[in-house]
């Protein structure tokens, strides 16, 4: 049976209705640094390697040792070390092509238009958290382990991870670890969304975090925080992109949206709290792994409910600003304002 969406929600993203889009940073001053990483390691000259590894943090600071140690996980950040497994990491030749691969796809030209996006965007979040650090954006290599990794300071990005589904290397990443569903989101268009929406969920988490014990509900409102602070820092972006989505699957999405619920709202699913169970809500896979929702579902519904929630949580509570949205913990308040037709 199809339902369709409560028209309140098809008309959120009007400039009327949502006050986000109304912020104007247009003046701001701030300038936004962006790097290189992947080009400044494959120009390291390996016969000094303890300059070299100086030179990396000088440049990178602490987050080259995030870089070594938890992105690429090669070694422990000391000169003695780290220099000889990034030497390994530079000369493997499935490294080589990737990399070769990453500067045909992304001459500096053209990351010019992402990083006119991350510049409004960080002007965005700098607006709304004037007191916090204002983040650089860091392109790398991440050797196929991140599509973005986000510190205090740094918006990382994978760019191996935006080659595009038909590029030829592409094609050959095993199906096991690469499945082609995975492959169909390694597109360009997502390169800046999911990197906002990586350092999104590093600020929320360090506020209000859920655990495998969370009850669902927990959960999704907490995904739906992550993603109402990417509607503040990417208001023109489509819903659409933010969920990585077809605009076949957000049709779905929205003309299913009560049948989903019906599905969701059952007590001992919305406030269960089995990690199993829980995850198939809001996991990365082909559709919502959940036994009463078709397989022509797209996937990470409880994530977009908890949105919906958000959303009509901060509609119905204007004067709540970013910080205060963050610091509720409350997720029944959301709850009880959610009201799909």
């Amino acid at each position: 049976m199809i339902f369709t969406l409560v028209a309140g929600l098809l008309t959120f993203s009007s400039c009327e209705d949502n006050p986000l889009k109304k912020v104007d940073v247009s003046e701001s001053k701030l300038e936004v640094k962006f790097s290189r990483l992947d080009k400044d390691i494959w120009a390291i000259n390996f016969q000094n390697p303890v300059a070299a590894s100086q030179q990396l943090y000088q440049k990178y600071g602490s987050f080259y040792c995030d870089y070594m140690e938890l992105i690429l996980q090669a070694a422990p950040c000391k000169p003695d070390s780290n220099i000889l497994a990034l030497e390994g990491f530079v000369n493997h030749p499935n490294m080589t092509d990737l990399q070769n691969r990453i500067e045909q796809k992304f001459p500096d030209d053209h990351l010019q238009q992402f990083n006119e996006e991350f510049t409004e965007s960080i002007r965005r979040w700098n607006h709304y958290f004037p007191d916090s650090i204002s983040p650089e954006v860091v392109y790398m290599n991440s050797g196929l382990n991140f599509s973005a990794f986000s510190t205090d300071s740094v918006i990382s990005v994978g760019l191996d991870f935006f080659l595009g589904p038909e590029d030829s290397l592409v094609k050959l990443f095993p199906p096991d670890i690469f499945p082609q569903y995975f492959k169909d989101d390694m597109r360009e268009d997502y390169l800046v969304v999911n990197a906002m929406k990586d350092f999104c969920w590093a600020q929320c988490n360090k506020q209000d975090h859920t655990t495998s014990k969370s009850d669902l509900l927990s959960i999704i409102v907490h995904q739906g925080k992550v993603m109402y602070m990417l509607d503040a820092m990417l208001p023109e972006s489509a819903d659409s992109s933010k969920m990585n989505w077809s605009a076949q699957q957000m049709e779905w999405a929205e003309a299913n949206e009560v049948r989903v619920w019906k599905e969701l709202a059952n007590q001992s699913v919305l406030f269960g709290t089995e990690h199993n169970k829980n995850k198939k809500w809001i996991d990365f896979a082909p559709f919502t792994r959940v036994e009463a929702i078709p397989q022509d579902s797209p996937p990470q519904l409880g994530i977009w409910m908890g949105w919906n929630m958000v959303r009509a949580y901060m509609k119905a509570n204007p004067d709540v600003t970013l910080q205060q949205l963050l610091a509720e913990k409350d997720a029944k308040k959301f709850l009880n304002v959610y009201k799909p037709k």
